[in-house]
């Protein structure tokens, strides 16, 4: 399962000045100054008759930002979409937005492909190059139905007050630029063709966490990656089940599936494209892929959305297939730990101590506090690699839902450069992040009568900082990076993974910023 939603997103550099000629179902002009003085806007304005300039004039303003437009004589374009462009100080999630919003409209009038005309107008500090990578991870994101569990007969939807396709239409998006020279044509492409890869990687976290549980088992994800990875060079997969755990010694990540019948699974994906004295980072995510909360049993409102506890393990399958789709030089280890985590006469109980593969041993208080147990392993685990940096993702509290809502994933880390990294990066792609203290006075949560650790402490307080304080225990060894993602990675109105944070860690591997 790749999910990569369109064929193709390429460059069209109109050097003749052109547009008219533009052979496309939709062709999207950025409303600016800029864009309205070039000699491209005027000889298409021209063949329309002014009639496009009279539609910005009586159409386009702060409360109608769009206004589509259909076909007209002397113009190849089908449907032409005018959008109020944005303007340098605007952040960088409104133009995230506005891209998306395109791939959307395309899908909602069944478009099988697109222009974009580059309104060479860009956030504050950005560069095209930014832009054009920006663009195309934005609208391969946008474009983004999930339909797989659908009845194939079904056409169309109504979503709230919209009408749309039950399948994407768009395919192919050409994004139109002039008077590059050949080196900046290199250039645009290889930005166009990152973003590309991105957004692919974005989609197909997003499709894994929107699977129903039933459909992403751990032994499915299982069988989903390998089958996967045999799309790409450079990717090598490896699968521990659970009589691997067991002889690994994974006491805490076996205690969490120990109530389910689907059996465990942690997942190894490696890629070396790097040097080979080169140490790799480490990504680990928690993928839980069905969370009752064991005998410390959930409350049924909303339990449907613990299908996406896998969201961590969703992001590390993305990024690696990103970083393999545009042969990235660099080395990066990828641990998918997936478990179910159900109630029945063998599941964990509260109160049972059980031994991680650190030797540690750990009492397990609450068994809806589970993600940290797998990862508590996996933590120990990854150290053989001997990485660099170690980054775990996971849905892990609903505290920080309260602390930083659905804008930030929360950061917490052993090492100031990394955080600093990884903010760095959030605010590059707009998917933030932000860093919660992780002070040694927050480690005392996890001390208990009965064993090394609890796997809770400290009462309300500090929920999120206190689930990494646990964390920290197994990472001592390197330095490491804890992302709670749990407000992020999905959205629960409307439903749906949102593929966070595959932009932030790609750019932060790619950019190559943990040097």
């Amino acid at each position: 399962m790749t999910y990569k939603v369109l064929n193709n997103i390429t460059l069209k550099n109109v050097n003749n000045g052109v547009l008219s000629n533009l052979s496309t179902e939709l062709l999207v002009i950025p409303v600016n100054k800029k864009v309205m003085a070039s000699s491209e806007y005027k000889e298409l304005d021209k063949k329309s008759n002014g009639y496009i300039s009279r539609s910005i004039k009586d159409s386009i303003s702060p409360t109608n930002q769009n206004h589509l437009i259909s076909s007209l004589n002397g113009v190849k374009a089908k449907k032409i979409l005018l959008i109020n462009d944005l303007n340098e100080k605007d952040d960088i999630y409104l133009w995230l937005n506005k891209y998306k919003y395109v791939a959307k409209i395309a899908n909602s009038i069944g478009c099988k492909n697109l222009a974009i005309l580059d309104g060479q107008n860009y956030p504050k500090g950005k560069d095209r190059f930014w832009f054009l990578e920006t663009i195309s991870r934005s609208i391969e994101s946008g474009a983004y139905i999930f339909s797989t569990t659908k009845n194939k007969t079904a056409k169309t939807e109504k979503i709230g007050k919209d009408i749309i396709s039950s399948q994407a239409s768009l395919k192919n998006v050409s994004i139109v630029t002039s008077k590059l020279s050949a080196s900046d044509t290199k250039k645009a492409k290889n930005a166009i063709a990152r973003g590309f890869s991105v957004g692919e990687g974005v989609n197909t976290a997003k499709h894994l966490g929107d699977l129903p549980a039933n459909h992403a088992t751990p032994k499915l994800i299982d069988k989903i990656v390998k089958n996967t990875v045999k799309n790409y060079s450079g990717l090598k997969v490896k699968t521990l089940n659970e009589k691997d755990l067991a002889r690994l010694k994974m006491g805490s990540y076996l205690s969490v599936s120990k109530g389910s019948d689907e059996p465990p699974r942690m997942i190894i994906i490696e890629y070396n494209g790097g040097k080979k004295n080169e140490k790799p980072v480490a990504l680990v995510g928690k993928g839980i892929t069905f969370d009752t909360g064991g005998i410390s049993l959930k409350p049924s409102s909303g339990m449907d959305e613990m299908k996406w506890d896998m969201c961590g393990a969703g992001t590390v399958f993305g990024v690696m297939c990103s970083l393999a789709r545009i042969k990235a030089d660099v080395n990066v280890i990828g641990i998918m730990a997936c478990a179910e985590n159900m109630p029945s006469a063998r599941a964990t109980k509260p109160g049972d101590v059980v031994t991680s593969m650190s030797g540690q041993t750990i009492e397990i208080l609450n068994t809806d506090a589970e993600g940290r147990l797998v990862l508590a392993d996996a933590l120990t685990y990854v150290g053989r690699y001997k990485p660099s940096y170690v980054i775990d993702m996971a849905t892990l509290t609903g505290a920080v839902v309260i602390a930083l809502g659905s804008h930030a994933s929360g950061v917490m880390a052993n090492d100031q450069f990394l955080a600093d990294r990884i903010i760095e990066s959030g605010e590059e792609t707009g998917d933030r992040a932000w860093q919660l203290p992780l002070w040694n006075e927050y480690k005392s949560c996890t001390k208990t009568n009965f064993a090394d650790l609890a796997n809770i402490g400290g009462g309300r307080e500090a929920g999120t900082i206190h689930a990494a304080a646990f964390l920290s225990k197994f990472a001592e060894e390197y330095k490491w990076a804890h992302m709670d993602i749990a407000a992020s990675a999905w959205s629960s109105s409307p439903k749906g993974g949102t593929g966070r944070p595959v932009p932030l860690i790609c750019d932060l591997i790619l950019n190559k910023k943990l040097k």
